[in-house]
Formats: structure tokens, sequence, C-alpha cells
């Protein structure tokens, strides 16, 4: 009688519409319930209700009350979790096909077909890409997924590597190389091959794309300056606009260095060999002439030149510094052409050092971490590396280059590509204010530093570099990383514009043109003005790529480190380890922290610091947690922590403190 009643639907529809109704996002658990997180609130989701969803998927629910419990009812999908997923193969018990997604709040497993594009033999437990194709709450169907992609077996030793570039849609292969590469660029060039250039790079580096030379300016016989000449080798003299390599590279932008080994933004043909500044061989190369006085300053406008150049030297970190700081049985220069360069740059980068800690600003001193692996990918030790005296003769050396690229551009072609930073969030200036003003000030400099650390003042690279400085002196990091909270996010830019990490009016990248897209590019502008050429100012999407690639380098580094980290920890769990470490986060469910030794990141369970959690409060201002009303611990500590648990399924370790 009531079925198919119109009626009777409409009367159901208005029962429904008069529900109130959320939108928020699925949280699952391990255990067969979830919960709807809104903005102000939580609703739980009944076990049957969440087949209907997935964790992470963006819902619109309908609110009912249980039992006088507000229960969350799914009603639609506004945006699905899951798209392109990585995911591990799994055949059920009626060997049907199914894949478990590799994420640690995705725990079913889901139906799945392999597209005709995949020609291996799936077996348990490989991995995998795939396509979200149908969904409960769009389809009226259960979840089910396409295999798109294989991408290893479950053994390969290599996965970490492998699943990650796959994960960030990067490819594990080296861009393809052309049969042959004749010189395109047949512009006269200047023969620098008499200057006695040097490289100085790892034992093992093969793509050196900088030389340096240096000589002291002297009148009537008295020093007054450097020159500096910095010879960066010139892929784009090979390169056609229109070529298919010069499109890769546009989608790579970085050569990806990954532990272990890297992956070419150019075929190693030109990247390792043609282009490479190698010893004794004559390479075209851009130079760029530097002045400054003894203090470091420069003194003239800078001068690019496109020439020829020979390195005289592959010279190694370790070994110069070594040599350098008068290390014992230190290795030492071959000729003296060679320590006269050595001595003379080192006497450079100490004035450039000083310059830039008066002027501009400096790097925070903190360890590079290097993972060292056999053939097979294992990890066999991780070294904590600082930067030493040979790697900040280079590092001073570009910076400088950098600094004059940034002037040439703007003054010759009025574009390039500018690496820009403009510190503070304009939306948290008045956080930073605060913060500042909380943490430096007192009752006899509350009212000069409420005019230093003004939002005005904060917003300018000169206020910023004098904040800066100001909170050099203390000791630990928690200033810094507080701070750092409030910061915006550095962007490529077409115009110059200040960099406020470096303190510096602008800079603008060209001494990596075999690793970097954004240096080619460079390249070609500079050569421009040098030849007083047509020239086109660097579109919006290509800056909007190098962004994007930047970020995807960035997380698939990350990533891989954090798949080693418990590869090489798993085996040390049981002994309990202790270590020293650095506390990076503080949030309502434990501590992150870095372990100073190797760099691994470890959570600490807040039910593992204190047993009762009504006690327990974070300050999100502070991100400090509180036990009692009593500040305990905040970003920045160093705190001594066990490990306690390695998880390789979600590269995840555990840790309790000590």
């Amino acid at each position: 009688m009531f079925q198919n009643n119109p009626l009777l639907s409409q009367l159901k529809q208005q029962l429904h519409a008069a529900k109130p109704q959320v939108e928020g996002i699925v949280k699952g658990t391990n255990k067969a319930y979830g919960f709807l997180e809104c903005d102000k609130e939580s609703y739980f989701i009944a076990p049957p209700e969440m087949k209907k969803v997935m964790h992470g998927d963006r819902i619109k629910a309908v609110i009912e009350t249980v039992d006088d419990k507000k229960q969350a009812v799914p009603d639609e999908l506004l945006e699905p979790m899951l798209t392109r997923f990585i995911g591990k193969v799994r055949f059920n018990k009626d060997n049907k096909l199914q894949v478990l997604v590799d994420h640690p709040n995705i725990n079913q497993p889901i139906g799945a077909n392999q597209s005709k594009s995949v020609k291996e033999q799936l077996q348990e437990g490989d991995w995998v890409v795939a396509t979200l194709k149908t969904h409960p709450l769009r389809d009226d169907r259960f979840f089910f997924a396409q295999i798109n992609e294989f991408v290893c077996r479950a053994d390969d030793q290599f996965a970490p590597w492998w699943v990650t570039l796959a994960r960030h849609e990067q490819s594990r292969y080296p861009v393809q190389g052309a049969e042959n590469y004749p010189m395109l660029d047949q512009k006269t060039r200047e023969n620098l091959t008499a200057l006695y250039f040097v490289t100085i790079d790892s034992e093992s580096t093969q793509d050196m794309d900088d030389a340096l030379y240096i000589e002291p300016i002297e009148q009537n016989g008295v020093q007054i300056g450097w020159k500096l000449a910095v010879a960066i080798a010139d892929p784009t003299a090979y390169i056609a606009l229109d070529s298919q390599i010069e499109k890769d590279a546009r989608q790579r932008c970085f050569t990806n260095y990954l532990p272990g080994f890297n992956i070419p933004m150019l075929p190693r043909e030109l990247s390792d060999d043609i282009c490479s500044l190698k010893p004794n061989e004559t390479r075209p190369a851009l130079v760029c002439y530097i002045e400054t006085d003894l203090q470091g300053e420069i003194t003239a406008k800078p001068h690019f030149v496109s020439a020829n150049v020979e390195s005289k030297a592959k010279l190694a970190y370790n070994k110069v510094s070594d040599y350098l700081e008068q290390k014992e049985n230190a290795w030492q220069p071959e000729n003296s052409e060679i320590a006269q360069q050595i001595n003379w740059l080192h006497q450079f980068t100490l004035a450039r050092i000083q310059w830039r800690k008066t002027h501009s600003l400096l790097f925070k001193e903190k360890p590079d971490y290097s993972f060292v692996l056999a053939d097979n990918g294992k990890v066999l030790e991780i070294k904590a590396e600082y930067r030493r005296i040979a790697n900040q003769i280079v590092e001073e050396s570009m910076i400088v280059a950098n600094i004059c690229a940034a002037r040439y551009l703007h003054e010759n072609a009025q574009t390039g590509i500018f690496n820009t930073h403009y510190g503070f969030d304009k939306k948290f200036l008045s956080n930073a204010h605060n913060f500042l003003l909380a943490n430096l000030a007192n009752e006899q400099n509350h009212a000069e530093l409420e005019q230093r650390y003004s939002i005005e003042n904060l917003a300018t690279l000169e206020g910023y570099c004098q904040m800066r400085h100001d909170i050099e002196p203390f000791e630990g990091d928690y200033l810094e990383f507080r701070l750092r909270r409030f910061l915006t996010f550095a962007e490529f830019k077409a115009e110059i514009a200040p960099h406020f990490g470096l303190g510096l009016p602008g800079y603008a990248t060209w001494t990596s043109p075999i690793r970097k897209y954004s240096d080619m590019v460079n390249h070609r502008l500079l050569k421009a003005c040098i030849y007083h050429e047509n020239y086109e100012k660097p579109t919006d999407d290509v800056l909007m790529r190098l962004q994007e690639a930047r970020k995807q380098n960035r997380m698939v580094e990350r990533d891989i480190a954090d798949w080693l980290y418990c590869r090489y920890l798993a085996d040390k769990v049981e002994s309990k380890p202790q270590f020293s470490a650095e506390v990076q986060d503080v949030t309502r469910g434990g501590l992150r922290v870095q372990l100073l030794a190797n760099g691994a990141s470890v959570f600490i369970p807040t039910s593992t610091i204190h047993d009762n959690k009504d006690e327990l409060a974070v300050n999100s201002d502070e991100i400090a947690l509180y036990i009692k009303g009593e500040r305990r611990y905040k970003i920045g500590d160093i705190v001594n922590v066990q490990l306690t648990e390695v998880k390789e399924e979600t590269r995840s370790l555990i840790g309790n403190l000590i």
C-alpha cells in the first residue's frame, strides 16, 4: 500500500531535511567506528555508517540522536580522501584482487581490477599505483579501485625509493638523452683558460657546475680588496629551447638528491661529462667578476661574460678543510698555485661571513644527516655532518654571485627568476609582535622594544634583520622555532623582491644550471643581456611548477628518510637505545622530537608522559605542554628519550621520555 507512495517519499525528504546537517572530515580509528571532525565539534560515526566512508573524506552528514548521544550519519561526499593512491596488492580468501591503501589511518582492503596497461603478474604484497573508481556515498556502491601502475615487488630492497617517487609522481629514471650534443651557442667567448680556476666538491661529485678563481686588488702596492671570478657551467649552450631535454628539465625543475644516489634533471652525459667542469678540460661557462673591499663589501657593479674556462684542480671539501684547519697529517695542495688559491679564498670567505653577519643574516648552524648505504640499499650508518670551512668557501662565493645576478638581472633585464621571502606572514605580524614583547621586554626596555618590534618595523627587511640579530645571543632554539611558525613561505618571482630569510634585498640563483631549471632560465637571460638580444619574461606557469617541484622534492626526501630510519633502527629497538633529542612540536597527542645523533623523528605519546589526561594542557601560543598548570616541555627543549617501538608499515618511531 505504501510502496512507491510519492506522499510518503516527500514526507521522508521533509523529515530528513529538518534534521541538522554538518560538514566535516572523517577521522578513522583502529576500531570499526570513527568520528566526524567539524570546526567546533566532533561527532561519533557508528560502525555500519563507517563502511560508507573512509578516513580523510570530507562529507556532509545528518546529525541524529541515539540514546541521548549525537551521531553523524554520512549523507553526501564532498571530497574523497582517495583519488590516485599507493597501495599493496592483496588476494582475499576467494583469490579476488584487492589493494591495501598505504596510509596509517586506512586499513580496509579495497576491491580492485588490473588495468590492461599493467603487464606484470601481480603477487601478494606488490606495490602499485591505483585510482579509486567507486565510492559508496557517490555511486551507491562499494569502494572499488583500478590498478594503473606497477611500482615494485614486495621484497624489493629499494622499495622506499620507488614507492616514494611514485607517490609524488616523480620519475625514477634519468632524462632521456640525445644521440649527440652539438654546441648550439656559437657566439664568441672570452678565453679564460689561463686563469687558475679550481673546483671544490665532495670527492664523489661528477656534476661539477662551479669553479672559483680569486686574486687580490692592489693600489700603490697595498691590497685594498678582492676580485673573485665565479665560473658556472653552461648547459644551455647545448640545449635548444624547443628540445625535449628542455621540456623534461622544465617539468622536473631540480636534480633529485636522494639517499645513496641522485636522479639528474639533465641527461647524465651533459650533467656528469660534457658540461661538468672537469679538471684540465676546456668548458663553456658563464663567468661573473665580483670586486669587494677587504671587509667583503661589494665595491663595483658585477661584470658577466660568456667564456671558455679550464679547471686546474678538482679539490675535495674534507681535504681542503683539513688543510685549512691544520689537521695532523692533513692533505696538502699539489702546488703553490693551488695553495695560494685556497688561502686567498679562505681570507675572502672570512670577510664575507663577517659582512653577512653584520649586514644580512647567517644560517643557523645545524648538521646535515647523510645515510651511508650498502649496494643493496641497507643503511650501514647515519652521519651528522657539519659545514666546515671548505663548504663555507663555496657557499659564500655562490651567495655573493647570486646577489650580483639579482642586481644585474634587475638593472639590465628588469626580470629573472628571483628567490624571495617576505618574512612574517601578514596575518601573523601582530602575533610575532606580541610574542617578542612577551619574551624579550621588561619594565626598563618595554617602550623601546614596542617601537623596535612594531608591526610596521617587523614588516621591513631592516626591522626583520634587526630582530633576528637581537635573538641570536639567546641560548637554545625556542625563540627561533616559535617565530618560525609565523613566517610565510619562500616564493619564486619574476621581479626582484627581498629575501628576508637571507637578509638580502634581492637574490637570484644562477650557479647550479645543471641541477636547477630556474638557474637555466637565468642563464639564458644573462646571456641575452651580455649579447644585447631579445628575451622573454619567465611565465607564471614556470614559477608555479618550480614551487610545486621544490615542495615535492622536499617531501620525497623526507618520506624516504623516514622509511630508512625505521629500517636502520628496527633491529636496535630491543636494546631500548637512549638518545638526546630536540622538541620539534607539541600537540595534545604528544611530543614530536628529533634525535640529535641521526636526525630521526620520534613521537612521544602524552599517555607515556602523564597518566591523567585531564591534568594535561597544550598552550598553542607557546607550543608547550603543561602538566598540573606547570609548563614542562616546550618547542626547542632538549630532552632524553628512549626508543620503544618501530613501525615500518607506517614509517613511524615511538619513544618514551627518560
